[in-house]
């Protein structure tokens, strides 16, 4: 077996690895969530329909392209695959697919502590009335996590893959980044100045020493 297919083995059960994951956790905090489900009321329009399908689009996007690379490494018809779309060709292509693979990994990791740290206090168009600001966990350093995981699970396919069609889920980045400026006026509503001064000493999406937004 030559490099480029112990790679992509190795991608695809680190990949298979990672969506168990996701999964696996996201429904046990679902369930537990409604479990303890208080009534919940809205304060803030919701964001525009484009920016939602923009972010729903990429994100499923991702997850079905995920499931594909792992179908077509393990069927052996990835090359087969991409022999039929784009792909990018360039020197140190092994390199590049490590780091991406390592990006993935560690956006898999951001989002699912995001999940983990917020428990049933997830921000939403609706909160209930005991709902707490999260500023624990990652949300200690970054305001939206989740969305920064995602964001580097959605690069770090496209790298991984070095296939074009990886990198459309890419866009629902524009999508996610309106959706946190709707997010953060409903929380701002919530929650006053104890949000405003969280928003002063942490990052949207990256801690504040790497921006400063």
């Amino acid at each position: 077996m030559n490099p480029v297919c112990n790679f992509a083995v190795s991608a695809a059960s680190t990949i298979a690895a990672c969506l168990t994951a996701f999964f696996t956790i996201n429904l046990h905090n679902m369930l537990k969530t409604r479990k303890n489900a208080d009534t919940a009321y809205a304060e803030v329009e919701r964001p525009g329909e484009f920016a939602v399908l923009l972010a729903a689009f990429g994100t499923v996007l991702f997850f079905a392209e995920s499931v594909l690379y792992v179908i077509l490494v393990f069927g052996g018809r990835l090359e087969v695959f991409n022999a039929y779309f784009l792909m990018l060709s360039f020197p140190c292509m092994s390199y590049v697919r490590g780091v991406g693979l390592a990006v993935m990994v560690f956006g898999y990791f951001l989002f699912l502590w995001s999940v983990v740290a917020r428990g049933r206090y997830a921000t939403s168009w609706e909160m209930p009335r005991n709902h707490r600001l999260v500023t624990w966990g990652p949300y200690r350093y970054v305001r939206h996590p989740s969305y920064t995981g995602y964001f580097l699970m959605f690069a770090g396919l496209a790298l991984t893959w070095l296939n074009l069609v990886a990198f459309v889920p890419l866009l629902a980045v524009p999508g996610y980044v309106k959706l946190t400026s709707v997010e953060e006026e409903l929380l701002i509503k919530r929650f006053g100045e104890e949000y405003e001064r969280y928003q002063r000493r942490t990052g949207k999406f990256f801690p504040k020493t790497l921006n400063k937004n």
